[in-house]
């Protein structure tokens, strides 16, 4: 334990340590992040010998497939049975119920043999044991780190997916999540073996031209509010049909309104067919996470999110009324 491990995360090394079947989740609509550190825990602990199974409520994005050569984690639907059967249930990149579609009352009646393990600072009582810490770039150096000090195998599989976690939560390390430590994780990897350019055209390099269509449309959509400070950008149900992208095709088009010097928040709202999602980033002026909250989402600082039942229309424009009331005025320096 030559990490010097805090004492939620040395619990989770003596439950994964002691556990013979483990069951892996993470949240529905899965970023790199989340399915590259189930991935890479899972990996891990089948090669140190566990039985180990994944498990994700919803449909997985096509673009992870690569992380799954043996197909893709069960669903929701087969929760309960492997539940029981886990010795140990992992809940990773998430302490948020409200992600986890459909596992809710799964989650709470095998609260005492789950543990979680995450980034982010919106949680809720999810594990017996929770590791969050907020100050990592992604849940996958965290997943790193418990490798590590399980002292399990980091095969080239567990290497890419770590690393496909890292990278993707830290926009290839050009966020400001990105740390030292991130780097240092990334630079064990590169020496496990994984390819940096074959990886970077796996994730940034392989879109479906349905995809690009589609954010052509949001690119169109996209005003300007607060003299410039606050960018809205959004899908229709209507834009989808017509270009025929998928709701998992929209990932990082918030950050596309950033490549303008003026905005400090950016905004897209995006149609589902039960509700509006919302996808908020910030350079920091403005803690997006608190905003997100305010509308029952959550998330960090400079990256959250939503769902509410409103109209695309409405939850703009009340939207941008709360990102303005938080923004510093002009001039003043928001962090």
């Amino acid at each position: 334990m030559a990490l010097g491990l805090g004492e939620d995360r040395d619990q989770v090394v003596r439950r994964l340590l002691a556990a013979e079947r483990v069951l892996i989740v993470t949240h529905a609509r899965p970023d790199g992040d989340a399915v590259g550190s189930m991935a890479a825990l899972a990996g891990s602990a089948a090669a140190a010998g566990k039985s180990a199974r994944m498990l994700l409520p919803g449909e997985m994005p096509d673009r992870w497939g690569f992380l799954f050569p043996d197909g893709p984690p069960a669903g929701a639907n087969d929760f309960a049975a492997l539940a029981d059967e886990a010795d140990l249930i992992v809940v990773v990149d998430t302490c948020a119920l409200a992600q986890l579609d459909g596992l809710e009352a799964g989650l709470r009646r095998h609260r005492e043999k789950t543990v979680v393990v995450d980034h982010h600072a919106t949680r809720d009582d999810v594990g017996a044991v929770q590791w969050i810490d907020a100050s990592a770039g992604a849940a996958g150096l965290l997943v790193g780190e418990l490798i590590e000090a399980l002292h399990w195998p980091v095969t080239p599989a567990v290497a890419e997916a770590l690393l496909t976690a890292i990278t993707t939560d830290t926009g290839w390390f050009r966020f400001s999540n990105t740390s030292g430590r991130c780097l240092r994780a990334a630079a064990k990897l590169l020496d496990a073996g994984v390819s940096p350019d074959e990886l970077y055209a796996r994730l940034f390099e392989s879109d479906r031209p349905e995809r690009l269509r589609l954010r052509t449309r949001a690119l169109a959509s996209l005003r300007l509010h607060a003299d410039g400070r606050i960018a809205t950008m959004s899908l229709r149900g209507s834009d989808f049909a017509e270009t025929g992208a998928r709701l998992d095709e929209t990932e990082n088009f918030v950050n596309e309104a950033l490549r303008m010097g003026c905005v400090e928040v950016a905004l897209l709202l995006v149609e589902n067919p039960d509700c509006t999602r919302v996808s908020l980033r910030s350079r920091g002026a403005v803690d997006v996470s608190r905003v997100a909250r305010a509308f029952g989402g959550g998330g960090h600082a400079r990256a959250a999110g939503l769902r509410r039942t409103e109209d695309v229309d409405t939850l703009t424009r009340r939207l941008v009324d709360a990102c303005a009331e938080a923004l510093p005025p002009a001039g003043a320096d928001g962090g």
